[in-house]
């Protein structure tokens, strides 16, 4: 991260137009967009020191323009701790295709033990059903002989 710029505004409409205006006069990457309380939003901004602090003044005399401009600040180099701070939205879209992703893999995993199951249930009846057959070819050997040895 090289520096960070935010820009508070009142309502809706001045956070996207200190967006557009910021996106449009530098090279900057829009990080997030916070909604604070009570109508407040905070955009926030990511890239070269010289690309943020353009970008941010120019945006902060378009919504002062609008009459919504409640702070602007930017931040050169800040600290690695300061990243947690920031709500970035891809983070978020990572975290839940990481969890859908684990889900998906979790019910893959709980369906194959299933199959798996049911496949070793099928084999125990299929020997259970050889074991039944055998019983009854010998029984079956049996009453033929006794028949014959009745009729001989």
């Amino acid at each position: 991260m090289k520096a960070i710029g935010l820009i508070e505004v009142r309502g809706i409409v001045g956070a996207i137009e200190a967006a557009d205006v910021a996106l449009k006069t530098a090279q900057v990457e829009l990080v997030s967009k916070q909604r604070v309380k009570a109508g407040i939003t905070v955009v926030t901004f990511e890239g070269d020191v010289g690309a943020v602090k353009a970008a941010v003044e120019a945006a902060a005399a378009a919504v002062s323009r609008l009459g919504v401009l409640m702070a602007s600040h930017v931040i050169a180099r800040p600290d690695d701790s300061v990243e947690p701070l920031l709500s970035r939205k891809t983070n978020i879209v990572e975290i839940k295709e990481e969890n859908i992703e684990n889900k998906f893999v979790e019910k893959v995993e709980e369906k194959n033990k299933e199959e798996v199951e049911e496949l070793s249930n099928m084999k125990e009846i299929e020997e259970e059903i050889q074991e039944i057959n055998e019983i009854l070819k010998v029984s079956k050997n049996k009453k033929t002989k006794i028949k014959n040895k009745l009729f001989v």
